[in-house]
C-alpha cells in the first residue's frame, strides 16, 4: 500500500489534465468552463470549472479505480487505519446504505440503534433485512438519547442469536459516544459485524484527548462525513473497512448501486486534499480544534444560566469535546438559535427545544468563539433565569408488523391521525426533540405513539417526514 502521505494524486492528476489543454468532447457539456453560465462562473470563479471533468484514460474512474483515485483511496486507508477505504460523493448516506446491503440479505436480521440517521431506513428498504431495534439510554443532561449500553446489545443477541450485524451512530449529533470497544467485542463474539455511522467523527483518533475512532476500536466498517469535521466539501465522505468477516467485493458492489456513476472530480479532489492536510498538518488542525472548543465551552459556562455539558454523565459513556452543545435557562433552543441568526448574524448547526449545537472547525479562532460567547451573554441578560424543567420522554418502541421494505412497497393510503391507532405506518416520523424516529414503516401505531404525535403537533414541535405537511393525516398500509 502507498504510504507517501505527501502525495495528492487526484489533485495532481486534475492539474496535469488541465495543463494539457485538451480538445474536450466529453461531458459535462460546459467543456471545462467554456460553455458555463456566466452568472455561475462569476459567482464561483471560472477556474474551478476547468477541473469539472469526466472519466478519461488520463483521469481514472471511481468505480474501476486503478490510477490516481485508487492511490488516493490507499493513502486514506493508510491514514485512517483501514484495510480499504472508498471515497463517497453521495455523502455518508450512501455509505450507510452500502454497509447494510453488503452485510445483510432479505429476511436476515440486523440490530439497529433507534437513534440512527434516516439513511439507515433507506438501507433497510433496499436490503429487505429485518430490523431488531435497540434504544439508547436517556440523557437528562443533554435532553435526548445518550449512549448505547453494551448490556442491551448483549441481551439483543441473546434474544436474537441469528442477528448478522449491528448498525449504530457514534458519535451522535450531540457528540455523545458509546463504549465502542465493548460493543465490538460483543458483536464479534456472536460472529456479527459492527457497522458504524461515524458521520460526525472523521476527526476522532487524531488526538489522545479525543475518543478513538470506530475502526480503531474494532468496528468492521465505518462511514465518515469528511466534510463535517475535516474540511472537505459538502457531500464528501469516506467508507472505511477493517474486518476479517466483511466482504469487500460486496461493499464495492453495493456502492455501485447507491453511488452516482458520474462522480464529481472536484469532490474527489476535495477528499484527497483533506486527507493530505490531515496527514501533513493534522496535529496543528486538531490541536486548534480542541483549543477553540474548550475556549468556547468555558466561555459559555461562565455565563449565568448557560449550560454546556461535556464528558460522562447519566446515560452518557463519553463525549466528543469538540462538539459544543449549550442551552440557556428560560429560553428554548429554537428561539435562541433564531435570535443568534437574526440579531447577531451567527448561524449554528442545529437546535432542539432545549439545546443549540455549534460545530467548530479546525481553522476557527478564539475571535470566532468570542463572537458567539458575547452574543449569548448579551441574550442572557434579558432572559428570565427559569430552569428548563421539561423532561425527555420518548414512547416505547412499537411492535413491528412488516419489514420496512414490505411496508414501503405495500399499497398505502392516508388516514386521519385521530383514527390511526392500530394501523401499520407506511412512513417514518421523527419529532424534534430529539430528531429521532418515533415510528418506522412497518410498525404499528400504538396509543402511546398516537398520543406522543398528537401532543407534538399541538405544541408546534418540528416534525420531519410526515407526507401530509399539515400533519392531519398519516400514511398507513392499506393492504399487506
Amino acid at each position: 500500500m502507498n504510504t507517501n502521505q505527501n502525495r495528492i494524486p487526484i489533485a495532481d492528476m486534475l492539474k496535469a489534465f488541465k495543463d494539457l489543454d485538451p480538445g474536450y468532447f466529453c461531458v459535462p457539456s460546459h467543456h471545462m468552463g467554456r460553455g458555463a453560465s456566466e452568472v455561475f462562473a462569476s459567482l464561483m470563479g471560472s477556474n474551478i470549472l476547468k477541473y469539472d471533468v469526466t472519466e478519461t484514460p488520463l483521469t481514472d474512474d471511481l468505480h474501476e479505480a486503478e490510477g490516481a483515485i485508487m492511490e488516493a483511496q490507499e493513502l486514506a486507508a493508510d491514514l485512517f487505519g483501514a484495510d480499504r477505504t472508498f471515497f463517497l460523493v453521495n455523502g455518508t448516506t450512501c455509505g450507510n446504505e452500502a454497509m447494510i446491503i453488503s452485510s445483510v440479505s432479505e429476511g436476515e436480521k440486523i440490530l439497529v440503534a433507534r437513534n440512527c440517521h434516516k439513511s439507515v431506513l433507506m438501507g433497510l428498504i433496499i436490503s429487505g433485512a429485518v430490523p431488531v431495534y435497540i434504544e439508547p439510554e436517556n440523557s437528562p443532561e443533554f435532553f435526548t438519547f445518550g449512549s448505547i449500553s453494551p448490556e442491551k446489545v448483549e441481551k439483543a443477541f441473546e434474544a436474537n442469536p441469528d442477528i448478522k450485524a449491528f448498525i449504530m451512530t457514534n458519535p451522535t449529533y450531540y457528540g455523545i459516544c458509546s463504549d465502542m470497544k465493548s460493543i465490538a467485542d460483543i458483536c464479534h463474539a456472536h460472529e456479527a459485524m459492527l457497522l458504524v455511522d461515524e458521520a460526525h467523527g472523521a476527526h476522532l483518533g487524531f488526538s489522545d484527548i479525543l475518543p478513538k475512532s470506530a475502526i480503531g476500536l474494532g468496528a468492521d466498517m465505518s462511514a465518515q462525513s469528511t466534510h463535517k469535521t475535516l474540511g472537505s466539501m459538502t457531500q464528501t465522505s469516506m467508507l472505511h473497512v477493517k474486518s476479517s468477516i466483511a466482504d469487500v467485493t460486496k461493499v464495492d458492489s453495493a456502492l455501485r448501486i447507491v453511488q452516482s456513476t458520474s462522480p464529481s472530480y472536484i469532490l474527489m479532489a476535495s477528499l484527497d486534499c483533506a486527507r493530505h492536510d490531515m496527514a501533513v498538518n493534522g496535529d496543528k488542525i486538531i490541536s486548534n480544534l480542541i483549543a477553540c472548543s474548550q475556549y468556547l465551552r468555558e466561555g459559555l459556562n461562565s455565563i449565568s444560566g448557560v449550560h454546556s455539558p461535556c464528558g460522562p454523565s447519566e446515560g452518557v459513556f463519553d463525549t466528543d469535546p469538540t462538539r459544543v452543545v449549550f442551552s440557556l435557562d428560560g429560553m428554548g433552543g429554537f428561539e435562541l438559535a433564531d435570535m443568534l441568526l437574526e440579531k447577531y448574524r451567527i448561524a449554528t448547526e442545529m437546535a432542539d427545544s432545549r439545546n443549540v449545537i455549534a460545530v467548530i472547525g479546525g481553522g476557527d479562532s478564539t475571535a470566532d468563539m468570542d463572537r458567539l460567547i458575547n452574543a449569548v451573554r448579551e441574550i442572557s441578560t434579558g432572559c428570565a433565569k427559569k430552569h428548563n424543567s421539561e423532561s425527555f420522554i420518548f414512547p416505547p418502541v412499537p411492535p413491528m408488523a412488516m419489514t420496512p421494505r414490505q411496508a414501503y412497497f405495500a399499497k398505502t393510503g392516508a388516514v386521519p391521525l385521530e383514527n390511526a391507532v392500530g394501523m401499520i405506518s407506511a412512513e417514518m416520523i421523527a419529532p424534534y426533540p430529539p430528531g429521532i424516529p418515533v415510528i418506522y414503516p412497518g410498525e404499528i401505531i400504538t396509543q402511546d405513539i398516537h398520543s406522543f404525535l398528537v401532543e407534538a403537533v399541538e405544541k408546534g414541535r418540528h416534525i420531519h417526514s410526515f407526507s401530509d405537511k399539515t400533519m392531519k393525516t398519516i400514511k398507513t398500509v392499506m393492504e399487506k
